[in-house]
């Protein structure tokens, strides 16, 4: 009785071995080592890339390049303003890791601008953005998740939006 006693608990440790061993490897193999020139040179090809197709890039202070796709009118967001955006983003590849639509039925974040954390870069962007404005942004790692990534998002990766600001309702001012 003992000794089969023994070898079913024997046999559960293995299997729970086998889980964990299973797990880890698949994670280690998930796991991309990024570059901090990887990204560069990927920051580069998109520049080149969009310029060639004729588009116009700008830059921030703050350093994330943009590209207004429609004109917006009005007022800018400021500290306290509420923001209803749509989004969505893309990693280089064009491979889609977040959107507006994923939280609310009609795809529009409604937000009030400067009391939600935001990474820089994203922030930076939205305050380019005036009620109607159609922008795509590209934000170097330094401004998003720098060199330890975030979930699916690994060390050393630009993040690119396309946002729009469908209206925006100014505090009293």
């Amino acid at each position: 009785m003992k000794a089969k006693f023994i070898k079913q608990v024997i046999f559960c440790l293995s299997i729970v071995y086998l889980f964990f061993a299973s797990n880890s490897c698949l994670v280690d193999d998930e796991f991309k080592e990024r570059t901090p020139e990887q990204e560069q040179k990927e920051i580069t090809e998109l520049l080149s890339k969009l310029e060639q197709e004729g588009y116009n890039i700008n830059t921030t202070d703050l350093g994330i390049y943009y590209i207004i796709l429609e004109e917006g009118d009005g007022p800018f967001p400021q500290k306290g303003d509420t923001c209803f955006l749509e989004y969505t983003g893309f990693f280089y590849d064009g491979t889609k890791f977040d959107s507006s639509h994923n939280y609310s039925e009609s795809g529009i974040w409604k937000f009030v601008f400067d009391e939600v954390k935001l990474i820089k870069g994203f922030e930076d962007g939205i305050k380019l953005m005036n009620k109607g404005t159609m922008i795509k942004m590209i934000i170097p790692s330094k401004l998003a998740y720098g060199a330890y990534g975030y979930k699916q998002i690994d060390s050393y990766t630009t993040l690119i939006y396309v946002a729009k600001m469908h209206d925006l309702k100014l505090t009293v001012r």
